[in-house]
Formats: structure tokens, sequence, C-alpha cells
């Protein structure tokens, strides 16, 4: 048994329970998951072994006290990585969730902490730079003042990276901040000026070096 087939297995029981109810059999959690029958009933008998799963009486499967908390820690680490790569990549929801799906299995708690750290508002993190670490902290565009130069680190915002790439503003190009004003600001990007919104500069995630 494999950490996939695992994991698959316990979010198909937790997702039947709170759909209906009840427990899943092997063929309902085969049609859920890219597993066989065959494959789902070894896992099941390696997870009542391991007292995750337990078989009852009405001939199906169910999560254990222990299985409900795993199946409630992976669907924690996949809502962080899929809210991360929408978000901060700007991936459709639909590519999100199913690069989510298959990172969630091999994504560490302390890698998953730290998203949700980052995703929370924690900006600040140690870079390595040839050799030497340093510390850089991220902000938004909007936060910027006038005069400042800085380096795109991502774009927040599901959609919005492929429409701000066609004006330059991409990750790793440099900006700098030219006017603010009450409800435009003014940068220059490779040698244009360019009018954002403040809505706008606010989904542009920008890295000032200190």
């Amino acid at each position: 048994m494999d950490v996939a087939e695992r994991e698959d297995t316990l979010l198909s029981l937790m997702r039947q329970a709170r759909l209906t109810g009840q427990g899943g059999r092997p063929e309902d959690i085969a049609g859920h998951t890219s597993l066989s029958i065959e494959q789902v009933t070894e896992v099941l008998t390696k997870l009542v072994m391991n007292g995750e799963v337990t078989y009852q009486n009405d001939g199906a499967y169910h999560l254990s006290p222990s299985g409900i908390r795993a199946a409630e820690a992976i669907m924690r680490r996949h809502r962080v990585l899929e809210t991360f790569l929408q978000e901060m990549l700007g991936m459709e929801h639909e590519l999100a969730h199913a690069q989510a799906c298959t990172m969630e299995h091999h994504t560490t708690d302390d890698t998953i902490n730290r998203l949700r750290g980052f995703l929370r508002g924690n900006r600040d993190c140690p870079v390595t730079c040839h050799g030497h670490v340093r510390r850089c902290s991220f902000k938004s565009l909007a936060d910027c003042a006038h005069g400042d130069v800085v380096k795109i680190d991502a774009i927040r915002g599901c959609g919005r990276g492929g429409r701000l790439a066609d004006l330059g503003l991409i990750p790793g190009e440099k900006v700098m901040v030219k006017q603010r004003m009450a409800d435009t600001l003014l940068i220059r990007v490779k040698d244009c000026d360019i009018a954002i919104s403040p809505e706008i500069a606010r989904s542009v995630l920008v890295e000032v070096d200190q």
C-alpha cells in the first residue's frame, strides 16, 4: 500500500460518510479513485489492520476516529495546495484541483505549514543567493512607495496571470513605482509606463531585498 492509495481511500470514505452518512464498499471507492476493486480491497484490509478503518455489520467500511483525523489532515493539505496554486500562481480551479490531488500525497507537513503561513500574510522568508542566505520581504505592489524599484515575485488571483503578462507584469520582472494617486498607480515596466488600479496592484506580490 503506497501513500497515494492509502490517502485516496481515506478521502473517499470521508466523502462517502459526509454525503450519505454511510460507509463505503470497495466498488464505491473504486468508482471515485483510479484504483481497481481488487486494489481497494487490499488497501482496506491493511487500513483495518492499522486501525484507521473498521468493517461493520452493514457490509461497509467506516473510518475510525484515527482514520477521520488522518482524512481531515489530508483534506486540509489539499486545500492549502489548491489555494496556493489558484491565488499565487493564477491557475484555473480545475487545473489547481487536479494538481493538488497529486501534490497532496508528496508534500511534507513542514511545507504545508510554510505555505499556510505565506497565504495568511507572513511574507518574510529566507532566500539563498550565491551561497549566502539573505532575507526578503514580500508585499504587494499597492504597498510600495513612490520611487520604489521592486521585483515581481508572484501574481495573486485566479485568471489574472495571463492578462498581466500581456502588460509585462511577470514573475522576475523589475518594476518602478513612478506615481501614486487615489485610484491609480503609475508604474514603469520595460521602459513603458502603465497605469493600474489599486485592486490589480494588490494582486501583484513583489520582493524587496533587505
